[in-house]
């Protein structure tokens, strides 16, 4: 498959429900601008900053440096994400509405963490998306009903 750049959020919620694994699964690479690693490390020891490194050490992300981030009303880690991702032809990992709205405009290929877990189900790699869904609910992670109704019409499920 593709390479990818990934914004902060779509990692924080994989590696919350343990399947950052399905990363290399599905994308030939997966980038991480400096920017989105700084934001998933601040605070070091916590489980979100240790999933991440251990994806790193695992060679399921890939650090890219630092990218020049342009002015925006986006986070310095969608703006420069999307920067990496427009520069190289890349798609983008991101749950930010904004940041998908503005990457759609620029004609990147956007995936959440929704769609990484659609794609997990239909490669026999995550048996069901809607307890998934219900995990980052639990954790505080915010999705729309539509949003999820839309996810389990596409992963062939049907609502709890």
């Amino acid at each position: 498959m593709r390479v990818v750049v990934s914004d902060s959020g779509p990692l924080i919620c994989l590696g919350r429900l343990e399947l950052m694994r399905l990363l290399p699964a599905l994308f030939s690479e997966v980038q991480v601008p400096e920017q989105v690693l700084q934001e998933c490390t601040a605070r070091p020891d916590s489980p979100d900053a240790t999933h991440f490194a251990a994806a790193i050490a695992n060679g399921w992300l890939t650090p890219c440096g630092p990218h020049p981030v342009p002015e925006g009303p986006l986070g310095r880690g969608e703006r420069a994400a999307i920067a990496r991702a427009q520069a190289i032809g890349a798609g983008l990992l991101t749950d930010d509405q904004e940041a998908r709205a503005y990457a759609e405009s620029l004609k990147l290929i956007v995936v959440g963490t929704l769609g990484v877990l659609i794609h997990g189900k239909r490669a026999g790699l995550v048996p069901r998306v809607a307890p998934l869904i219900e995990r980052l609910r639990s954790s505080g992670q915010r999705f729309g009903r539509s949003v999820v109704l839309q996810a389990l019409s596409a992963a062939g499920e049907t609502p709890e």
